[in-house]
């Protein structure tokens, strides 16, 4: 079975996809309210689901290592 410890750099790695991920979120978070077209909304919305639950997950990554 494969080790739950990640080296440094990952965890750095890991990181910085988590602060990506949560620029993006918070991007997408204020826009979604300026969007007119329903379908591109629907896209948006979708898209703020998926990065809560990407955060979450890296979060949980992050979490984990440092244990």
């Amino acid at each position: 079975m494969a080790s739950k410890e990640l080296a440094l750099h990952e965890q750095l790695e890991v990181h910085e996809v988590l602060i990506f991920k949560t620029s993006c979120l918070t991007k997408s978070s204020l826009f979604v309210d300026l969007v007119q077209d329903e379908k591109l909304k629907e896209i948006v919305e979708e898209d703020i689901e998926l990065s809560t639950k990407a955060i979450k997950d890296l979060r949980k990554v992050l979490a984990d290592a440092s244990k």
